[in-house]
């Protein structure tokens, strides 16, 4: 099974070579691209994924803050 991976990060560039990254590795899919905090507090809980990679400046806050913010809405994960 795949790794799940959801990427917050406002420029462009660093979003297409990150989700050109996770492609070409097999065992990875990337689920969501967010460009700002309020699009990823919506977007990814749903999606649950694995791992999130976050920007900490963004737009419409800090993404420490955003993580904090996702951490409590997302499913607890048994190892």
């Amino acid at each position: 099974m795949a790794i799940t991976v959801a990427i917050v990060e406002d420029d462009a560039g660093i979003c297409e070579e990150l989700s050109q990254t996770i492609a070409e590795d097999p065992g990875c899919a990337c689920v969501c691209v967010c460009r700002n905090i309020q699009t990823a507090l919506r977007k990814i809980p749903p999606l649950a994924p694995d791992v999130v990679i976050m920007d900490i400046r963004l737009p419409d806050g800090s993404g420490i803050d955003c993580t904090a913010q996702l951490k409590r809405r997302l499913p607890k994960r048994r190892s």
